[in-house]
């Protein structure tokens, strides 16, 4: 066990009321302007202590039993000289080696009373939360919104106090705040895109939909003619199924166009939806501020890349079967024409 000031081996080490331990030496050097009677703050945790009518020597002395097997020598609590096995853990202070008697202090701490728990409560993944102060031993619960960085309490008072600086609870509950500001629109902007994308599924079938019901109209009108012309008719059948399968090609290249860029968009949205949701709970405190804001610059850019589509329309086209008698005076279309009719009703060839 070391000492927190000069972080040697502890000698002749001397125990806070608040349980922290240091080396009667580094003791006397911190308190050598002070006076018996004199308040002065724990290294560590900040909680004042009051230096006994015999100086710093006169503070409880820590022991340990040489004798007993590892496991049995705890740290800090410590009562008339011997050795107490714990029983409670401090969450705040990462203390899992405290006494009933040395956990009321903790209990009673200036500003808020600390999370203190029974041994069989607290899971070993608990006890071993590696999110403490390398320097102090102290969990990490403040954010310096100046330097962006987060720190202990004694990390604050030695190099923060005269910045702005906000409990980092705070600080997470606003970052997943904004988080969810920055992805409401884009979830808005992703139904309205779902919609697009069903109406074009939609305008799709019923585009293949008539496709098929004029190819059987031209097949039913050739098999018709061919009693009569079937050399030509076979000739105009087979130009007039290029002719549709063209214009079948061109429009289903115009929706696939279309619905392709839908989906693009989609993906990239719901992409940034989900991860933008999954920094909640995994984005370091130190990264917030430049996470939050990265989030909302790519929420701002999706919102302006991807205008929500308006309803698509494929082309609609009808079969127009030739008469006989215009054939007979007009001999040159027997079967009929392919045509695109738009929304008015026009008929074009």
């Amino acid at each position: 066990m070391n000492c927190p000031i000069c972080h040697d081996e502890l000698t002749d080490s001397r125990v806070l009321p608040c349980t922290h331990s240091f080396c009667l030496k580094c003791l006397q050097r911190l308190c050598k302007n002070k006076l018996p009677g004199d308040d002065v703050p724990c290294p560590m945790c900040n909680n004042e202590f009051q230096i006994p009518k015999n100086g710093v020597a006169g503070l409880i002395a820590k022991t340990h039993n040489k004798e007993a097997e590892p496991s049995a020598v705890y740290e800090a609590c410590l009562s008339q000289q011997r050795v107490v096995p714990p029983t409670v853990y401090c969450v705040d202070c990462s203390q899992k080696q405290l006494c009933e008697r040395c956990s009321i202090t903790h209990q009673k701490w200036k500003g808020r009373p600390h999370d203190v728990r029974t041994l069989d409560t607290v899971s070993p993944e608990h006890q071993s939360d590696g999110n403490y102060c390398d320097k102090h031993k102290e969990r990490v619960k403040i954010y310096c919104l100046e330097c962006l960085t987060s720190m202990c309490s004694m990390c604050c008072l030695e190099s923060h106090r005269t910045h702005k600086f906000e409990q980092i609870d705070t600080m997470m509950d606003e970052f997943a705040r904004s988080i969810d500001d920055e992805v409401k629109p884009v979830t808005k902007h992703i139904e309205s895109f779902c919609g697009a994308a069903a109406q074009l599924d939609a305008e799709k079938s019923h585009l293949f939909s008539t496709m098929q019901a004029i190819e059987h109209e031209i097949k039913d009108k050739g098999e018709e003619m061919k009693q009569s012309l079937p050399y030509l008719i076979d000739i105009h059948v087979s130009e007039l199924l290029h002719k549709l399968r063209s214009v079948k090609s061109t429009a289903e290249t115009e929706v696939k166009s279309q619905a392709d860029a839908v989906q693009l968009a989609l993906t990239e949205m719901e992409s940034f939806r989900t991860t933008s949701l999954e920094l909640k709970s995994t984005v370091s405190p130190a990264d917030i501020n430049q996470t939050a804001s990265d989030v909302r610059d790519r929420a701002k850019e999706l919102l302006q890349k991807h205008v929500i589509p308006g309803e698509h329309y494929a082309p609609s086209y009808t079969f127009t079967p030739v008469n006989i008698d215009e054939f007979l005076r007009d001999n040159r279309n027997f079967i009929g024409q392919v045509t695109k009719v738009d929304d008015r009703g026009t008929i074009y060839s």
